[in-house]
């Protein structure tokens, strides 16, 4: 199996030093998307800028095998003021 490192930069650069095993790359991927999702969803509750965040995943020879940049906003619509309208009956 391959050891791959899972390298976030969210603002600033956290890089993997232990890295996890995997029987292919298919498997990293799945991996990187699932931390991904995890950290999203904790980091969203907070209402944190995700717009820079990217994740890169590298094998053991250092050389990029993945790159996973995303955005992600979650934004609070208020229709003030809008009267709800009825059309007239025929």
């Amino acid at each position: 199996m391959a050891r791959y490192f899972f390298n976030l930069h969210d603002g600033i650069s956290i890089p993997d030093t232990v890295g996890s095993e995997h029987p292919d790359l298919q498997s990293a991927r799945s991996e990187a998307v699932e931390t991904i999702a995890e950290r999203l969803k904790g980091t969203l509750l907070k209402k944190v800028d995700v717009s820079a965040w990217l994740m890169n995943v590298t094998d053991e020879h250092g050389f990029t095998v993945i790159v996973l940049s995303f955005s992600a906003a979650v934004k609070i619509i208020e229709h003030v003021g809008i009267a709800a309208t009825t059309p007239a009956a025929p």
